[in-house]
């Protein structure tokens, strides 16, 4: 009996120290979660703060850029080009913990895709003959134009045989239907009937989507390609040339006739002259700031469209994508 009761206690010794330990290791468990979440909280709460003032110091350059562009259209409002104080990159500006840098991209050197439709619904002819030039010279169908068309136009009509409506996208997979609106953004090129897979890299760094009908390419800030695209006749690497000799020497155009004045483009005829007369122009009022923000060794990205109009910049879209 007294054998029995002392197996018992033994046993119940042993449930006892078995407990325990089962206990102090909940605590343990319990003990590293909860530090464990507080430093995912104190993690997280670190991100956030340095998020917010990684965006502070990008307004604070977008603001720095936009009154560079201020005082440009006050002080010499007549021509833009490359040789200005606003196409200088800023150098790496030290805060606390790191740097902001950043540069404005003149965004009117470049075809914009919203300049297709005029202000009064109706295809712009010119424009359109143009970008049917820029398609050809990248390799693409001229016909794709009716797709961008279509694609912001307001009606359902289809342009032509590579029109496109919302019956077409429709019949497609996850496909994203036409919003009869101005463009948004380059990439939103890439939803319309001709561009998939990634064809609209081809022509992407040459276009914009300035919210103004009325944008004329300034030849002073426009590429190469865009500028040889005028023309069959004109071929981009003598194009290059040109441009990187007037570059060199601080040169650039007070007007579209100095172009024409010039070779290559002295080859391109009276009628192709007159149609791009109307196109060009020499003065810029669509920027896009690239602005980056480093702190503690972390990069953070920021783009803003700037449009500038009556001396006065606005920011028309904001973006934190990488780019």
């Amino acid at each position: 009996m007294k054998m029995n009761k002392a197996i018992m206690i033994k046993q119940q010794q042993g449930i006892a120290l078995i407990t325990i330990l089962v206990m102090v290791a909940l605590a343990t468990i319990l003990a590293a979660t909860i530090a464990q979440r507080q430093a995912a909280t104190a993690e997280s709460t670190a991100y956030l703060m340095r998020q917010n003032q990684s965006l502070m110091y990008a307004k604070s350059a977008e603001a720095f850029f936009s009154e560079l562009l201020v005082d440009d259209a006050e002080n010499a409002a007549e021509v833009d080009h490359l040789q200005e104080t606003w196409a200088q990159p800023m150098p790496a500006f030290p805060v606390d913990d790191g740097y902001v840098s950043g540069i404005i991209q003149d965004e009117s050197g470049k075809f914009n895709l919203n300049s297709l439709i005029t202000a009064e619904g109706a295809v712009n002819e010119n424009a359109k003959a143009w970008f049917e030039l820029i398609l050809k010279r990248a390799s693409l169908p001229e016909q794709l134009s009716e797709a961008v068309i279509d694609w912001q136009d307001a009606d359902e009509l289809v342009s032509g045989g590579m029109g496109a409506e919302s019956n077409y996208y429709q019949g497609l997979p996850n496909a994203a239907l036409p919003p009869n609106a101005k463009f948004h953004s380059v990439e939103e090129l890439k939803l319309v009937r001709g561009f998939e897979e990634n064809k609209y890299k081809l022509i992407a760094p040459y276009l914009s989507t300035a919210p103004v009908q009325e944008s004329p390419v300034n030849i002073n800030t426009a590429s190469a390609f865009l500028l040889a695209s005028m023309d069959e006749k004109l071929d981009v690497n003598a194009v290059q040339q040109l441009l990187d000799q007037r570059q060199a020497n601080l040169e650039h155009f007070s007007n579209v006739t100095d172009l024409w004045s010039l070779e290559p483009f002295a080859q391109v005829d009276a009628d192709r002259r007159n149609l791009f007369n109307s196109l060009l122009g020499v003065q810029s009022n669509y920027f896009k700031a690239r602005i980056e923000v480093v702190l503690s060794e972390r990069k953070r990205q920021f783009s803003s469209d700037l449009v500038r109009q009556d001396k006065q910049v606005y920011v028309a879209y904001r973006s934190m994508a990488p780019f």
